[in-house]
């Protein structure tokens, strides 16, 4: 899996965690009752992925190890909930040629969850960073991933639309 692959990939699990996050909002919607509610969650679980590959160099694979972790909260307010929080966390790409990548990875993500049968639009930020060393430490290059999204909530469906994305090379890449 390519650098833009797995970032396509990561879309689609940043859907599925927005869309879960929400359905928990909307299950505290469809429950409340007349006091405020405040809940706050940490999910954290380790990720493993193996045959990955560079862009930047051709012919070499990779396997990463990481942890992901996924922080919101959502706050009961007069028109429904208001939830927010940040799903990612860092990692290490150890390639087949002795180099290795130390990556990080942060959505950040905020909506109002109001009654249903309302449209709920909201943006998702999302930047994914990696600094790629030779073996023995020395500083290879830098590539950065930027995205903005734009999420809409209609009658039960989550439609993501792309408003920007952008990638940022420092080095020889």
């Amino acid at each position: 899996m390519s650098t833009r692959e797995k970032a396509r990939s990561d879309r689609r699990a940043r859907l599925v965690v927005i869309a879960l996050v929400g359905a928990i909002a909307a299950f505290l919607v469809s429950t409340a009752t007349a006091a405020s509610a405040i809940v706050r969650e940490t999910i954290t679980e380790s990720v493993v992925e193996t045959g990955l590959t560079d862009d930047c160099r051709a012919g070499i694979t990779g396997d990463l190890h990481g942890n992901r972790v996924l922080k919101f909260q959502i706050v009961e307010n007069a028109n429904g909930f208001h939830v927010q929080g940040t799903d990612g966390g860092p990692g290490r790409i150890d390639w087949s040629d002795g180099t290795y990548t130390l990556i990080d990875s942060v959505d950040r993500f905020a909506f109002n969850d109001v009654a249903r049968g309302k449209t709920v639009v909201s943006n998702l930020t999302h930047v994914d960073s990696g600094d790629t060393y030779a073996a023995d430490g020395t500083f290879l290059y830098r590539v950065t991933f930027h995205e903005v999204e734009k999420l809409t909530f209609a009658n039960g469906v989550l439609r993501a639309e792309m408003q920007r994305g952008h990638f940022h090379f420092y080095g020889d890449c």
